[in-house]
């Protein structure tokens, strides 16, 4: 059975603690890269050979090569235009929001200072790791 990946593109270590604990917590087994930089996110992108991570959570607000300019990356990556992208971000800006969904986000996630808020972002992971199990029938 493959292993579940997921790639985190994140440069703050109080988020990449508290996404590592998110997946704990939802008992999400997986194999959890993780990636501080846009410009770094976006060579591995272009390095996969069909072997792109099963989920990719991604900040806005990255050194070198910002989350939107990124997400673009993967939308055009040959490989990877189809792995599905959680935007977790501290942005408030609808602008924002609606850019990343334009560009082919699946979600657009706000990062909150509260735990149980945040705990829940773990039942979407989960329910983009698996659709078919969280789908009903007659659902889109």
């Amino acid at each position: 059975m493959k292993q579940t990946r997921i790639l985190l593109v994140e440069d703050s270590e109080t988020d990449i603690f508290l996404v590592r604990e998110v997946l704990r917590h939802h008992g999400i087994n997986a194999e959890l890269s993780v990636v501080k930089d846009g410009a770094a996110a976006q060579q591995l992108i272009e390095k996969q050979d069909g072997n792109c991570p099963d989920l990719v959570i991604l900040d806005l607000n990255l050194p070198r090569v910002n989350g939107l300019t990124l997400l673009m990356k993967i939308r055009q990556s040959h490989w990877c235009r189809h792995t599905p992208v959680a935007v977790l971000t501290s942005s408030q800006a609808p602008q924002e929001r609606e850019q990343a969904l334009t560009l082919g986000a699946q979600r657009f996630l706000h990062k909150v200072a509260d735990w149980d808020e945040f705990l829940a972002i773990g039942d979407v992971f989960r329910e983009m790791l698996n659709p078919a199990q969280h789908s009903q029938p007659g659902m889109p």
